[in-house]
């Protein structure tokens, strides 16, 4: 629940530890943040009607419901960020959790002041991104077509032959980022500083991102057509498609 004498809560922290939790609670007042905490999953998704966090910081080993399965919940009824701070390495965790719709994995033991500029970094790409993010019109307002598919910056959504093609916040702003850059090849790095607003992190988050988003907009058993991989590069949107 939120805690008295601190800023308004922006975050819930999903933690079982109570030690680990007020401590990042503790660095993130520091730095103007105020977290409320909740010991389980069953307990945050009280908090999360109530205090409708605009970041959720989630370990995945909670008792009861599992974490990955109040990640599900929460991403079925918020885009805020959600950075996950686990024990578990292995990479299906990672996989299973960004393909969830996470957007950062930080690993057990971990630096709280490290933590708490990748929650600032995330908060600051949350409320900025539809300012950030570069745009064209089509003589439509700002949308993009690309074959059968629209792209509504406005609307912040991507439509199939007026249908809608759901994306999380981050499959959006992956995509929108390499389709109004057209042509132009971005390393994985570049990606995760220009798209997750990040310098330094788990690289394979873009991977999985750029596989989600290819698994709704390119033909299954095809080459990627709209989204190309260029080998020892990175990745690049080419609108009328791979040549």
């Amino acid at each position: 629940m939120p805690s008295e004498g601190r800023p308004r809560d922006r975050i819930l922290i999903v933690e079982d530890d109570r030690d680990i939790a007020e401590l990042v609670a503790t660095y993130l007042a520091r730095e103007g943040l105020g977290a409320a905490i909740a010991g389980s999953a069953e307990e945050a998704i009280l908090d999360c009607a109530e205090l409708l966090p605009e970041l959720l910081i989630l370990d995945l080993g909670l008792p009861g419901a599992d974490g990955l399965e109040l990640l599900r919940y929460f991403r079925g009824r918020s885009t805020a960020p959600v950075i996950i701070v686990s024990a578990r390495e292995s990479d299906e965790d990672k996989v299973a959790g960004l393909g969830l719709g996470a957007d950062d994995f930080v690993s057990k033991p971990f630096s709280p002041k490290v933590l708490s500029a990748r929650v600032k970094a995330q908060l600051r790409r949350s409320g900025y991104a539809r300012e950030t993010l570069p745009r064209e019109s089509d003589g439509g307002g700002n949308r993009l077509a690309f074959g059968h598919y629209v792209l509504d910056f406005d609307g912040r959504l991507l439509e199939r032959e007026g249908e809608r093609v759901p994306l999380s916040r981050r499959e959006f702003e992956l995509l929108a980022y390499l389709a109004l850059n057209e042509g132009k090849t971005y390393a994985p790095v570049e990606l995760y500083r220009e798209v997750w607003g990040l310098e330094h992190g788990d690289l394979s988050t873009v991977a999985v991102h750029v596989q989600r988003v290819r698994r709704k907009i390119e033909d299954p058993g095809s080459p990627p057509r709209w989204l190309v991989t260029v080998p020892g590069a990175g990745y690049r949107f080419l609108r009328g498609g791979s040549p």
